[in-house]
C-alpha cells in the first residue's frame, strides 16, 4: 500500500547488516576474521549463502520498483580499513560486485553505509557500482581528499563532524562546516546529498542542531 502510493517520491529499500556484519553476527568478530584464513572453504560457503539469501532479497525490491537498495558494513576503523585491502579485494569484492550489478541491473541506485577510513577500497567500491556513499566522518577521512579524488564519481551523504563540531563548536561553526560540504561536493552534478557523519549524540547542543538544519535548508 505505501509503495502503491508514493506518486513521485524517491523509495529507499534496505538490505542492511549485508555480509560482513552478517557473518560476524554469526561466526563471532574474532572469528570472522580468521575464518578465512583457517578455512577458505568453510568462509566460502557461508559467505555465498549470506550472498544469495541477499539477492533474492534484492529481487524483491526490485520487483517493486524502488528507486534505490541501502546496504550497510562497516568496514573502517578512524584510521583505516579491518583488513588488507588486498584481502578484501580476494574475499568480499566479488559478493559485494555481485550485490550491487543485480540492483544496477534492475534499474535502481546503489547506497552504501561504511563507518571510519575506507579511501583504501572506495576505488573499488565506485568500480562496481557504488552510486552513494554514507557517511562521510572528517575525523576518518579528509573532506577535501575525498572531493578532490572522487568528485563527480561517486555522491556524498553526510560529513558534518558529530564528534567535534555539533558538540563543541558554537553555530557559526556549524553553519560554516555546513557551507564547505556543499561547496566541496555539491559543485559536482548530484554529488552531495546534506547530512550529519553519523548519528546526532544526545549531548549536542539544541542550538547546534537547529542551526545545522537551518543551513542546509539555506540550499531548498
Amino acid at each position: 500500500m505505501l509503495l502503491q502510493a508514493r506518486g513521485d517520491r524517491y523509495v529507499q529499500a534496505r538490505v542492511w547488516f549485508t555480509l560482513f556484519e552478517r557473518l560476524w553476527m554469526l561466526r563471532g568478530f574474532e572469528n570472522v576474521l580468521v575464518d578465512p584464513y583457517l578455512d577458505e572453504v568453510q568462509f566460502g560457503r557461508l559467505r555465498d549463502r549470506i550472498v544469495e539469501y541477499n539477492l533474492s532479497i534484492i529481487d524483491q525490491w526490485i520487483a517493486r520498483d524502488v528507486d534505490s537498495v541501502y546496504f550497510s558494513d562497516d568496514w573502517g576503523s578512524q584510521r583505516g580499513l579491518l583488513i588488507s585491502p588486498d584481502d578484501w579485494r580476494r574475499f568480499y569484492k566479488p559478493a559485494y560486485k555481485a550485490m550491487f550489478d543485480r540492483v544496477r541491473a534492475g534499474g535502481a541506485h546503489v547506497w552504501m553505509h561504511l563507518c571510519g577510513n575506507i579511501l583504501a577500497i572506495l576505488p573499488d567500491l565506485i568500480d562496481i557500482g557504488l552510486n552513494v556513499l554514507n557517511p562521510v566522518q572528517p575525523q576518518a577521512m579528509d573532506v577535501r581528499k575525498l572531493a578532490a579524488e572522487f568528485g563527480g564519481r561517486v555522491c556524498f551523504n553526510g560529513g558534518v563532524d558529530v564528534q567535534g563540531t555539533l558538540i563543541h563548536g558554537s553555530t557559526d561553526a556549524v553553519r560554516r562546516e555546513v557551507h564547505t560540504l556543499v561547496d566541496l561536493f555539491g559543485r559536482f552534478n548530484g554529488g552531495y546529498i546534506g547530512g550529519t557523519s553519523h548519528t546526532i549524540m544526545p549531548e549536542t547542543p539544541l542550538d547546534n542542531v537547529i542551526a545545522l538544519f537551518e543551513a542546509f535548508l539555506e540550499y531548498y
